[in-house]
């Protein structure tokens, strides 16, 4: 968790503890449930660990795997990246304010063998540079992860995923949340926690220019087709016009680069409308490229090239 917010006018982000553990040797107890006191003559952030199965939740939810590299800002003790190193075979990095606790964190990665694979550093969250990541987990206060918000969106590639511990993000509907017991929460005495998943979504809104080819010329409309996307975050709004005609399009979404609606084509512009495609493509900057698919069995290949932003 963190604490207090800047003062004084200076942009400061006080980093806690954002982890669970799983008995990794020579564990500092006397570092659990403390108070760090920041470096610097900075505001203080209660270093609050999370317990070790929030910490395998997290870490489950995101789907970790060997080829990801977790990195956790306001890390503490660093048991989140270690337990993804340890138990997913991943890579992983931590970020934190505190020198001690950094000190503590690199200490218990050479213990657990995985000093190769994880490393942690003192800095503040918000210059963090976590372009590298795949994976990013935060346990902050709520106007921290509104302003790191930001950031993380700015630097993660589409696909990436970012998992919050109790507390979401303002606005951004989560791809998935899960809420359980954690025996080892409030010292002790139990209570849930829950995490949010967020898949950091490809930037298509604006205007497109689609193309369809197949091998059944009946099934494709004549015409110049438009598609335009008007997207927050995951969740879009679609419209397909071919020549002046307004298609009917729906249920669009995207996760990561992964593009998907649904759209009616009619056999040739202006005709009448048959059944509805399922369009699924890539995002690839200014581009996407896919398969249109009909009850039918009929199936096509799409390509779209943005023409507006707007």
């Amino acid at each position: 968790m963190a604490a207090r917010l800047p003062h004084r006018g200076r942009r400061r982000i006080v980093a806690a503890c954002s982890a669970g553990w799983l008995a990794l040797p020579a564990f500092p107890l006397a570092f659990a449930g403390r108070v760090a006191l920041a470096q610097d003559d900075k505001p203080f952030s209660p270093f609050i660990t999370t317990p070790s199965n929030t910490v395998m939740r997290m870490l489950s939810i995101a789907s970790v795997g060997k080829d990801d590299h977790v990195i956790d800002l306001g890390s503490g003790d660093g048991r989140i990246p270690i337990t993804a190193a340890l138990k997913f075979g991943a890579s992983g990095a931590g970020v934190d304010l505190d020198t001690r606790l950094v000190d503590v964190s690199n200490r218990n990665a050479a213990e657990a063998g995985v000093a190769a694979r994880v490393r942690f550093e003192r800095g503040d969250v918000f210059a963090a540079d976590v372009r590298k990541a795949t994976v990013v987990t935060l346990y902050m206060l709520p106007p921290i992860i509104q302003g790191l918000r930001p950031v993380l969106l700015r630097q993660l590639r589409p696909g990436s995923r970012i998992v919050s511990h109790d507390f979401p993000f303002d606005g951004w509907q989560a791809d998935a949340i899960e809420t359980f017991f954690a025996p080892e929460k409030n010292n002790g005495r139990g209570g849930d926690s829950t995490v949010f998943l967020y898949v950091v979504p490809a930037e298509v809104h604006g205007r497109w220019a689609l193309t369809l080819s197949g091998s059944s010329p009946e099934d494709l409309p004549r015409g110049a087709l438009e598609l335009r996307l008007l997207q927050v975050n995951q969740v879009l709004d679609a419209e397909m016009t071919v020549g002046r005609q307004v298609l009917e399009a729906r249920d669009a979404r995207l996760a990561g680069d992964r593009l998907r609606f649904a759209a009616v084509l009619p056999v040739r512009a202006g005709g009448p409308p048959v059944m509805p495609w399922q369009f699924e493509g890539r995002v690839d900057g200014e581009t996407i490229a896919g398969i249109a698919r009909n009850p039918r069995g009929a199936e096509v290949r799409w390509q779209a090239r943005r023409t507006a932003r707007r």
